[in-house]
């Protein structure tokens, strides 16, 4: 796991004066800036979509007036809502199949019995499930392939979606390490690459 960044506040190392300062501004451009509105067009994939656009109207109202993104970011940000938008769908499935196929109410009537009659032996707590609904083996093969397939899709899409959103900023140590790259480039010499460094 990488190493957290660290604010310019918050560093230990020695910077010289124009790294710091390079650092500060590049910082600043992350923070609040109450100027300025991200002018992002948004795209037809977007608009087309009614959750995905609930998400990119979310996220730019709680990104304002902070300078991250541009239009340039535009598709990557439909990219990002289109997902958090499948991520969803991909939640309601799997609540839908469980409870069509009666698994997560055979689990949580099981469990409740199971509470309930602790003082019964194993052989008692199964003669007295007997009025509850049971799968058949197959039924619960079936349960258990689709949703295996239904969660490593979920796990999927939430892997894409912290990715994103830390290239887009979206995380606090994505915000900073945008900081840390505008320093650095703001601080390097034009002169610094001419013997092949």
């Amino acid at each position: 796991m990488p190493t957290a960044a660290k604010a310019a506040d918050n560093m230990t190392k020695h910077l010289t004066r124009t790294e710091r300062e390079a650092r500060e501004q590049a910082e600043e451009g992350v923070l609040p800036d109450r100027g300025r509105k991200p002018e992002l067009k948004k795209p037809a994939i977007v608009r087309s979509n009614k959750r995905a656009n609930a998400y990119w109207n979310q996220i730019l109202k709680q990104m304002e007036g902070l300078v991250l993104l541009d239009d340039l970011d535009a598709t990557v940000l439909a990219g990002y809502c289109s997902m958090l938008a499948r991520r969803d769908q991909t939640t309601l499935l799997i609540a839908q199949l469980t409870d069509r196929l009666g698994v997560q109410d055979a689990v949580d009537d099981g469990a409740r019995r199971r509470k309930k009659d602790a003082d019964l032996s194993d052989r008692e707590w199964e003669a007295s499930a007997k009025g509850a609904q049971v799968l058949s083996p197959d039924e619960l093969v079936e349960a258990a392939v689709k949703l295996d397939a239904l969660t490593g899709k979920l796990q999927a899409l939430e892997r894409n979606i912290l990715q994103y959103a830390e290239k887009l900023g979206l995380t606090p140590s994505g915000r900073v390490r945008l900081a840390q790259r505008r320093a650095k480039a703001a601080a390097e010499e034009p002169d610094d690459d001419l013997f092949g460094a």
